[in-house]
């Protein structure tokens, strides 16, 4: 708990009392201790300590460790009260906090239990319990925003941030020019003050430090406090002190409470930097604290906290209202915002949205941020604000600017600066919509891998059955995305919330490309003499695409393209005097996981006359004639040869497989040469360049042993046709 609510500390007699009395050392820390001089003791509790091995003792050791904020040395001190018999329980409730805020959930829940059965009503505890049981589901959540240290954080404590005007108002007992450098004995160091610095919403803020009044600190403490809409009245906590206060510094009263109030401030002048006028706030009590106060912006509803008599805990949050002028009694907010621990630094956003801290409530450890409304003298069950806002550590005092979420709050966790320090929360909320789909055929990829990750953040995701990823990202951040997908090839990319608007959205669509390859390879040779042509021409396409590759190979090169998956495709070579063999490739039925290669040769035969070749790929149904589809590629590979020969006549051969008469085969394929010469002529050929003949099956070139042996893929062969060169 932040010092400027001061606390009962622990009072323990045990029957080693008669002991001390012949012990300086443990006397004159027992008297520190009970003056709140907890720095100044912890020397002679140690001291001490070396010689008597008492759980009293070692548990007033741990709290002085505790309240001065070294809470490894606490921990160690504390452990080793709870292992003496006789230790009181209540050091087994602050070994538990103290094992929280260090982020040790585990050994906290065992000594918060030993502690619970001491005090099983106790409501406090039980949320403790739960807190520790439950704390991964805070801080593993989408943290709320962001967090940034202020640069006029001082190695002391800064704390309390509010607004005026502009202005950002905290309190620091650091030792600024002018300001008051008396050492407080509880901390060793100054008493607080405050201070102003200009700010502006984006959290930037000058280091130009000044008292908020010239009039307003004091030499023991000031702060934090509250202002009116017009910056004119200022509430804020103070010692109540008297003269003699003044003179013998931080003494407790009988209790062992240093008492808080709260002061008005009135008559702010600018020109004179002073208030004219301070009064005390009418609740105020020498037998309680009052500190803390928030003024909603309506000036109509006011939130402090309190240790007055029929309170829940230690101290509580209440509420007052301004009726007429006049502030109405206060009314304490109920069960659920207060508990047994502490619950302070509130803050109205406006009169029915209430911030608070609390280390009673349901959280990370040490003091957590909590939200709730307030209607009335009523509250609702507080929700934590979560990460980054709240840490295992002491995290209070939040404000936040008009009409926006982002703002200021205090935090002890561990940073650069030592002590408590002013942190600015930006609560702007950007989002990433990634949708995943498929390189090559456009569908969505369900259950692909995004990883998220940045200096703040590192998250997984999968991709739902539409390809989609939502996520939430950090403000102001960097962020490298990696998308994945069994069978695709990652694909990386980045994004960036700089300068983006709140609830801007990233919108990103990834292309995977299947990670898999099939490559096509081909040599060009003469087929009479298998050796390699020269300079072949290799005209690439894939069927039903317009465009088309043509490459000219080095003689004995390699032609090598990269084919799609359930594609089909037409190759061929071209070369002065030569006729190419061709081929329809298809790439369907390939597996999609790993490196499929197809290596093939394209044969040429020299054009001679009287020479016969095959026309690849001209298959006809059983008893048709009609050209196919797959035939026409081939045919108009037969054209480009007659166009480059305009003197060159061919008869088409046309055959048939054995299935059938002989008469019935020899009408069927002078069809079949003839649907060529139409289909030849339609495509510009002269018809007198053009001859065909029927063979029916007498020329078969896959013989079976007898026609009804015959396999499907060995009738079709023999369904071929083939052409003559007649003249050249």
């Amino acid at each position: 708990m932040k010092k400027i609510f001061l606390a009962t500390a622990f009072l323990f007699c045990n029957a080693a009392a008669f002991a001390k009395m012949a012990n300086e050392d443990w006397v004159r820390a027992d008297y520190l201790y009970r003056h709140l001089a907890f720095h100044e003791a912890i020397p002679f509790y140690e001291k001490t300590a070396v010689q008597v091995s008492d759980p009293i003792l070692f548990a007033q050791l741990g709290d002085c460790y505790k309240l001065t904020k070294n809470y490894e040395r606490a921990a160690q001190w504390y452990a080793k009260a709870v292992a003496i018999n006789g230790c009181p329980d209540a050091a087994k409730l602050s070994y538990g906090q103290t094992l929280m805020t260090l982020g040790k959930y585990e050994q906290a829940l065992y000594w918060l239990k030993q502690y619970q059965q001491a005090m099983p009503n106790d409501r406090r505890t039980a949320n403790l319990v739960s807190s520790c049981e439950n704390a991964h589901n805070i801080a593993d959540a989408m943290p709320q925003g962001s967090v940034a240290l202020m640069s006029f954080n001082s190695n002391g404590s800064e704390f309390g941030p509010t607004l005026r005007k502009g202005e950002l108002v905290f309190t620091s007992d650091s030792t600024i020019a002018g300001a008051n450098s008396k050492v407080d004995n509880w901390t060793g160091t100054p008493f607080y003050n405050l201070y102003t610095v200009a700010c502006k919403e984006n959290g930037k803020c000058d280091n130009d430090l000044k008292k908020v009044g010239a009039n307003i600190n004091t030499k023991f403490h000031d702060g934090p406090a509250t202002f009116s809409a017009d910056g004119n009245t200022m509430y804020f906590t103070r010692t109540n002190y008297d003269e003699k206060f003044l003179s013998r510094g931080s003494v407790p009263d009988q209790s062992g409470t240093v008492r808080l109030q709260i002061m008005v401030a009135s008559g702010y002048d600018a020109a004179t930097n002073k208030y004219q006028k301070t009064a005390a706030f009418p609740f105020n009590s020498k037998n309680y604290s009052t500190a803390h106060a928030t003024l909603s912006p309506s000036g109509n509803t006011m939130v402090f906290a309190s240790d007055m008599p029929g309170g829940e805990g230690n101290t509580d949050l209440y509420v007052t209202h301004n009726v007429g002028g006049q502030w109405s009694d206060p009314e304490n907010l109920g069960k659920n915002v207060n508990t047994e621990g502490q619950e302070a630094f509130p803050y109205l956003k406006d009169d029915n949205t209430l911030y608070f801290s609390s280390d009673g409530q349901v959280g990370l450890g040490g003091l957590d941020i909590y939200m709730a409304s307030i209607n009335g003298s009523s509250a609702s069950a507080p929700q934590n604000m979560g990460v980054p806002m709240n840490s295992t550590y002491d995290d209070m005092s939040p404000v936040f600017y008009t009409d926006s979420d982002n703002g200021y709050f205090a935090s002890n966790r561990p940073s650069e600066k030592a002590g408590d320090n002013i942190y600015y929360i930006n609560k702007q909320r950007n989002f990433l919509h990634v949708k995943i789909v498929d390189a090559n055929t456009g569908a969505k990829i369900p259950g692909a891998s995004v990883s998220l990750t940045s200096m703040k953040d590192d998250r997984d995701f999968s991709s739902d059955r539409d390809g989609n990823v939502y996520a939430q990202l950090y403000p102001e951040s960097q962020y490298d995305i990696v998308v994945s997908k069994p069978g695709y090839e990652n694909k990386k990319l980045q994004a960036a919330t700089f300068n983006l608007k709140n609830n801007d959205t990233i919108t990103q669509e990834i292309s995977l490309s299947p990670d898999f390859a099939i490559v096509y390879s081909a040599v060009v040779l003469d087929e009479q003499t298998m050796e390699p042509i020269e300079n072949p021409m290799v005209v690439f396409s894939q069927m039903g695409k317009s465009d088309i590759d043509s490459v000219q190979l080095e003689t004995g090169g390699m032609y090598t393209t990269s084919l799609k998956p359930n594609a089909d495709y037409h190759v061929y070579a071209v070369k002065h005097n030569y006729y190419s063999s061709e081929k329809i490739l298809s790439t369907n039925g390939i597996g999609n996981i790993g490196k499929t290669a197809l290596a093939d040769t394209l044969y040429m035969k020299k054009l001679r006359v009287g020479e016969v070749y095959k026309i690849e790929n001209i298959y006809y149904d059983y008893d048709k004639s009609t050209i196919r589809e797959d035939a026409k590629p081939s045919l108009n590979t037969l054209i480009t040869l007659l166009e480059q020969y305009p003197e060159m006549k061919i008869q088409v051969n046309s055959h048939t497989d054995c299935r059938g008469s002989d008469a019935y085969n020899t009408r069927l394929s002078n069809a079949r040469a003839m649907s060529v010469i139409k289909y030849l002529q339609q495509r510009g050929i002269s018809a007198t360049r053009l001859k065909s003949k029927g063979f029916g099956e007498s020329s078969p070139v896959d013989k079976c042993e007898a026609c009804d042996k015959c396999s499907e893929e060995q009738h079709q062969r023999n369904r071929r046709t083939e052409f003559q060169i007649i003249t050249m």
